[in-house]
Formats: structure tokens, sequence, C-alpha cells
């Protein structure tokens, strides 16, 4: 921790970091008001999916393209939108394997 951020309290000290998320986010995403318009655009067609784990999977996911169609260079997106695709197939697979941990191999 560095010495300012010692003398600051802790809602200061997430102040000072919220300030810096919003402008970064921004700067990589764009207008925040483009981009939940389109996020809502499509999780009303993943609102139709009745499996409510999966449901929120592919929320996720949603929520990494609208992003990507901003800037589709952003690697990290493109990273998390793989990862959630893993956990979905970690998720069905644990159902069809009846294990109850998602960490387990076989």
């Amino acid at each position: 921790m560095k010495n300012a951020e010692r003398s600051m309290s802790l809602l200061e000290q997430f102040d000072a970091a919220y300030s810096n998320v919003t402008a970064d986010r921004r700067d990589v995403y764009g207008a925040p008001e483009d981009t939940y318009r389109r996020i809502s655009t499509m999780r009303a067609v993943v609102d139709e999916c009745r499996d409510p784990q999966i449901r929120e999977i592919l929320a996720m996911i949603v929520t990494k393209v609208a992003r990507l169609v901003q800037t589709p260079d952003h690697l990290d997106s493109w990273v998390d939108v793989a990862g959630y695709s893993r956990c979905g197939v970690m998720l069905l697979d644990e159902r069809q394997s009846g294990a109850h941990d998602l960490g387990t191999n076989g």
C-alpha cells in the first residue's frame, strides 16, 4: 500500500479507484449508454433460456460480446468469452457425470 493510500479512508480509496475504473472502461468500451443498450437487447433473447445457470453464463458472454462490438481488438474480452464458455461446458459436464465439484477432472 502506498503512503498516500494509508492516510486515506477506505471510502476515499474506493472513490479514487472508482474514478479510474470508470474512465478506463469508457476509454476501452465506449459510452455506457451504448454498451448497456446492446446488452439489454441481447439479454432479451438470453432471458428466454429456461436453465437459470446457463442463462447467467450466457448473460456474461453477452456482456463481453457487447463490449467487443465497440472494441473488437480487446483481447481480455475474447478471453473472458472463452472462459465463460468453458464454465458452461464444465456445468454441463458436471450434470452429465453427476459430479458435485466443478473442479473435478473426471
